[in-house]
């Protein structure tokens, strides 16, 4: 009895040191660009044999690479079907009828003799070629859930021919109750609805089976996630939040479909402060296109099905504001959504103003930052005083010490966790979407931001800004004397993991 044992425990031994050789081949061969998160998960993998192994098959196994090519595929062949011609004589061939709408709606901004052609929207076309700015759009900024969702419930109310939304949270409660029943009697009614969300964001809509009772005898209504397979996808999440109607009005922005988002008055502390804008003009078609290209790369449905003309009806100028819409990840205008505040950081001459909930970017943004205050932009950064993961907090915590010796000014928002996701640069131009100002959202998440300048909008922001500095207390250097070192060794640790955060 005594040898079988020994024989067993090596023979476990062996299989145990062989994963885990096998999972630091994997590393080293998969994340050569990622230098931290390599030797963070060879130590997690040596360091706890087995375990160490399972998670990072379940974290550390991004599938960036083959996930991403898929999603190009997709948007090829969508692509492709928008400009298929109809007769196969070349003199007599004409553009499909969905393409012409589409590109009649596109109205892209040119350089004018008074303006030029703004420093960042050249880079922009050089780093984002797949990105256009389009002219002729009103944007009007909406604060929480409180004016977001009755906006979008009107719309959706109006709408006669689709609705698409696209969530990263839906949650089963009263506000997605609300939302859905809508969107459920509007389907009954003849119009066309889909809507997309995301397995892991949410898991507790999904695993109570929320979505699964509005399919049932409702043929004009669809549901999808869009993450392919778990675990492998964990990682790449599909964090956009994105409402069309009618290809006549979109929503975009932060805030995801629950009640936590409605704020009630004279309570503070209990819920998510949020933005979201509403957009009319040329850049709902474009909107409409990229919900389009991740519905057909979830379902892989015929692109004829997607690509009508009623999906792009033509659009009549609605205001003067210029928006670019910048989705990123893999397959997708891949690490746009850093690019995007790379070319915050190079071509701001007065003022970088950040809100995020999340601050853990990787080192290259960090000395950005550090040079654009080095060239005299002031730069601010909000993030909430009370975040609702603590370990987020804590590894932006450690951050602090390098940003306030270089200059940064950083302030925290008291009252309600806020989710605000917007940045402003000298004033002009701004950004508002689903990105954070972390590596998740660098390199891992899909994500969709709207690059927003000319009309109302900029000054809305800048007004919305100095609202929420009011509420926010600065953060001194001197206030990181004193940290204790327990304090100090969790912030580090929790840094350390920045990579999957």
């Amino acid at each position: 009895m005594f040898y079988p044992d020994i024989f067993t425990f090596s023979y476990f031994g062996l299989i145990t040191v062989a994963m885990a050789i096998a999972t630091a081949t994997h590393i080293l061969l998969n994340k050569q660009d990622e230098p931290t998160s390599s030797v963070l998960w060879l130590l997690v993998a040596f360091s706890f044999p087995g375990i160490g192994v399972l998670l990072y098959l379940i974290f550390g196994v991004n599938r960036t690479h083959t996930k991403g090519l898929r999603v190009e595929l997709a948007r090829k062949k969508l692509h492709d079907t928008l400009n298929e011609r109809d007769t196969p004589r070349e003199e007599e061939r004409e553009f499909n009828p969905a393409f012409k709408a589409y590109v009649s709606t596109l109205r892209k901004y040119e350089a004018t003799a008074e303006n030029g052609y703004p420093p960042h929207q050249k880079m922009l076309d050089r780093l984002l070629p797949d990105t256009t700015p389009l002219t002729g759009n009103r944007v009007r900024l909406l604060s929480d859930g409180t004016e977001a969702y009755p906006a979008m419930l009107a719309a959706m109310e109006k709408a006669e021919s689709s609705i698409h939304l696209q969530s990263y949270i839906i949650m089963n409660d009263t506000t997605g109750g609300e939302l859905f029943d809508l969107l459920h009697r509007k389907a009954k009614s003849g119009v066309k609805v889909k809507v997309l969300y995301d397995r892991f964001g949410s898991w507790a809509a999904f695993s109570t089976f929320f979505f699964s009772k509005f399919l049932h005898g409702t043929p004009n209504m669809e549901i999808r996630p869009f993450s392919l397979k778990m675990p492998w996808t964990i990682q790449l999440r599909n964090h956009r939040k994105l409402l069309v109607c009618d290809g006549r009005v979109g929503f975009i922005g932060g805030i995801n479909i629950g009640k936590g988002n409605i704020s009630s008055p004279g309570i503070i502390g209990q819920h998510i402060h949020d933005l979201h804008c509403e957009i009319t003009g040329s850049a709902v078609a474009e909107m409409q296109f990229l919900f389009l290209r991740d519905w057909h790369c979830t379902s892989e449905c015929d692109p004829r099905e997607l690509v009508k003309p009623e999906h792009f009806p033509e659009a009549v100028p609605a205001g003067d504001s210029i928006v670019r819409l910048v989705a990123s990840g893999p397959g997708q205008s891949f690490e746009a959504a850093e690019m995007l505040h790379m070319t915050a950081t190079a071509t701001a001459e007065s003022s970088i103003w950040i809100m995020t909930p999340y601050f853990v970017p990787d080192k290259p943004f960090l000395k950005e930052l550090r040079n654009a205050v080095a060239r005299g932009v002031e730069v601010r950064i909000i993030v909430p005083a009370k975040n609702n993961h603590w370990y987020m907090k804590l590894a932006s915590s450690h951050l602090y010490p390098f940003l306030l010796e270089s200059g940064v000014r950083i302030l925290e928002k008291r009252g309600d966790f806020s989710h605000v996701k917007a940045m402003l640069v000298d004033g002009n131009w701004c950004r508002m979407g689903s990105s954070n100002c972390d590596v998740r959202s660098f390199k891992l998440n899909y994500e969709l931001d709207a690059v927003i300048e000319g009309g109302k909008f900029p000054n809305e922001l800048h007004e919305q800004f100095i609202k929420e500095m009011a509420e926010a207390e600065e953060i001194f250097i001197t206030d990181m004397d004193g940290k204790s070192m327990p304090r100090q060794l969790i912030e580090s640790l929790c840094a350390l993991f920045t990579p999957i955060l």
